[in-house]
């Protein structure tokens, strides 16, 4: 028979650590080994202690994996435990920086004895909108690490994202983020990477300067925003002629990409891209025309990808950190499972990598 006095040890002195803060949602107990060791007493009056406070909704049991400090009483019954899975939803998997960044998230992770799922939207926002309902159907308790989808523009997925918040799913974002959530954000710094590619234009003698941003990503209009700081800084005027707004469409469809772009450069020495692949576009379009890069036009880009090294002409590109950042990412989403109240959020400095694509004016 079950001792009552000491199975009533156990579970005030887990309510105990969970009224102080020590336990929180989501938290994993010692093992049934372990508390049996504690109090010097048997596993079958621990596993009655769990079970009372199980029924009580305080704890709750995954199969397999241990059993966890679920919801408050007073919360509802879709505020269960989060599992000890975190499904990851990016843009893209499988090119570009995402592999290294995605590689370092699992490995993290999984060191921390977490399995992962991964999903991939394609930068579509009915993608993002079925993968979320799904989840709400499913009534996942995962954790979730996401890149938004064109966080450039309104998203009508805000509502799918609101309701896993009121269901206590902890959600962390990665390179930008839905302004209208209150979500906390690992990214770089996407400002001072705008501002780091025009400073080293302007360093090598360059006035005459020209920008290509993607208008439906957060991240273009930040970047824009550190050319523009740039430029007035060093006393010039921003020329909004010169400055060429795409979309992620216009990267699927680069026939459509040469002539508007060339339109906006006219007459400049320079020019900043979004990224490695728009400034790969960019090479391209000048090398089948005639233009030469750096001679007739210097281009700095951002995100120090393979693509940058590989480039007809290198780039001098921004370094993205990219396996740090994955790191980052799944670090501060461990500490938000433990503690729903902590500031998540992580934007890293830049610098830049010299190569062939700029040249120096002498004036």
């Amino acid at each position: 028979m079950v001792n009552r006095a000491k199975y009533r040890k156990v579970t005030e002195w887990i309510n105990k650590r969970i009224s102080s803060g020590e336990l929180k949602a989501g938290s994993r107990l010692e093992s049934e080994n372990e508390i049996s060791r504690i109090f010097g007493i048997s596993r079958q009056t621990v596993r009655h202690a769990l079970a009372v406070l199980e029924q009580e909704n305080i704890l709750v049991k995954i199969k397999g994996s241990g059993t966890y400090v679920g919801p408050r009483p007073d919360q509802d019954a879709d505020h269960a435990a989060v599992s000890r899975t975190v499904t990851i939803i990016s843009t893209y998997i499988d090119g570009y920086i995402f592999p290294r960044i995605l590689k370092e998230m699992v490995k993290t992770l999984g060191e921390s004895g977490y399995s992962v799922k991964l999903m991939y939207t394609e930068n579509h926002l009915e993608t993002e909108r079925r993968l979320l309902g799904r989840l709400l159907e499913e009534n996942s308790h995962d954790a979730l690490i996401v890149e938004p989808v064109m966080s450039g523009i309104p998203n009508p997925n805000l509502d799918c994202y609101r309701k896993l918040q009121e269901r206590g799913i902890p959600i962390l974002f990665f390179h930008s983020n839905y302004p209208e959530l209150n979500i906390p954000c690992v990214s770089m710094d996407d400002v001072d990477a705008g501002r780091k590619a025009t400073e080293y234009l302007l360093l090598q003698g360059h006035t005459e300067i020209a920008g290509i941003f993607k208008a439906d990503d957060g991240q273009g209009r930040r970047r824009f925003r550190g050319m523009a700081e740039a430029l007035h800084q060093a006393g010039l005027r921003l020329d909004e002629s010169r400055i060429c707004w795409i979309d992620t469409q216009d990267i699927r469809t680069p026939a459509q990409f040469g002539d508007r772009v060339l339109k906006r450069l006219e007459n400049c020495t320079a020019c900043v891209c979004y990224n490695d692949e728009v400034a790969h576009l960019l090479t391209e379009t000048c090398l089948e025309r005639g233009i030469r890069i750096p001679e007739d036009l210097s281009v700095t880009s951002i995100d120090n990808s393979d693509l940058a090294k590989l480039n007809a002409v290198p780039l001098t590109s921004v370094v993205h950190p990219m396996e740090r950042l994955g790191r980052k990412a799944a670090e501060n989403m461990l500490k938000l499972i433990q503690d729903r109240e902590y500031d998540a959020s992580c934007f890293f400095p830049c610098g830049i990598e010299e190569r062939a694509s700029v040249r120096k004016i002498n004036r």
